[in-house]
């Protein structure tokens, strides 16, 4: 896989989450078992010029003990699923007219919200003053 930016970084870990790990049975006629759900992940890089893209497949990993009947054979087992669903990653740059645009809608919203709550608050206050007690 090549370098791709923004990559999360416990992701090498997900690519080979079984490494390294030891599976010892403490009693006869106990086995673990292995189930890998396989899920492809995409990395996109539209920064630089040409849009470059990297694939991925990271596992994840669930092992069980099985206990078995005295007469049958303990043995592990690795069962491994291909995910239909996939992950992407995108790194792209922001033009500064992006952040004016998000500002000046942060901006309109607070005052668009603002002017709701005093609207509404001038009109309870009319209809509070107009009341008068007989």
């Amino acid at each position: 896989m090549g370098k791709i930016p923004d990559v999360p970084a416990d992701f090498p870990a997900k690519l080979t989450p079984m490494d390294g790990n030891v599976y010892i049975t403490p009693n006869l006629h106990e086995a673990y078992h292995h189930y890998m759900k396989i899920v492809t992940t995409n990395f996109v890089d539209t920064t630089r010029v040409g849009k470059q893209s990297n694939k991925a497949y990271q596992v994840v990993s669930q092992s069980q003990l099985a206990y078995y009947k005295p007469d049958v054979v303990p043995q592990a087992k690795f069962q491994y699923d291909l995910s239909p669903v996939s992950m992407s990653f995108r790194t792209r740059k922001r033009q500064w007219y992006e952040y004016a645009t998000s500002l000046m809608a942060i901006v309109g919203g607070m005052f668009t919200v603002i002017g709701m709550i005093e609207g509404t608050a001038g009109t309870v206050a009319k209809k509070i003053t107009r009341k008068k007690p007989f």
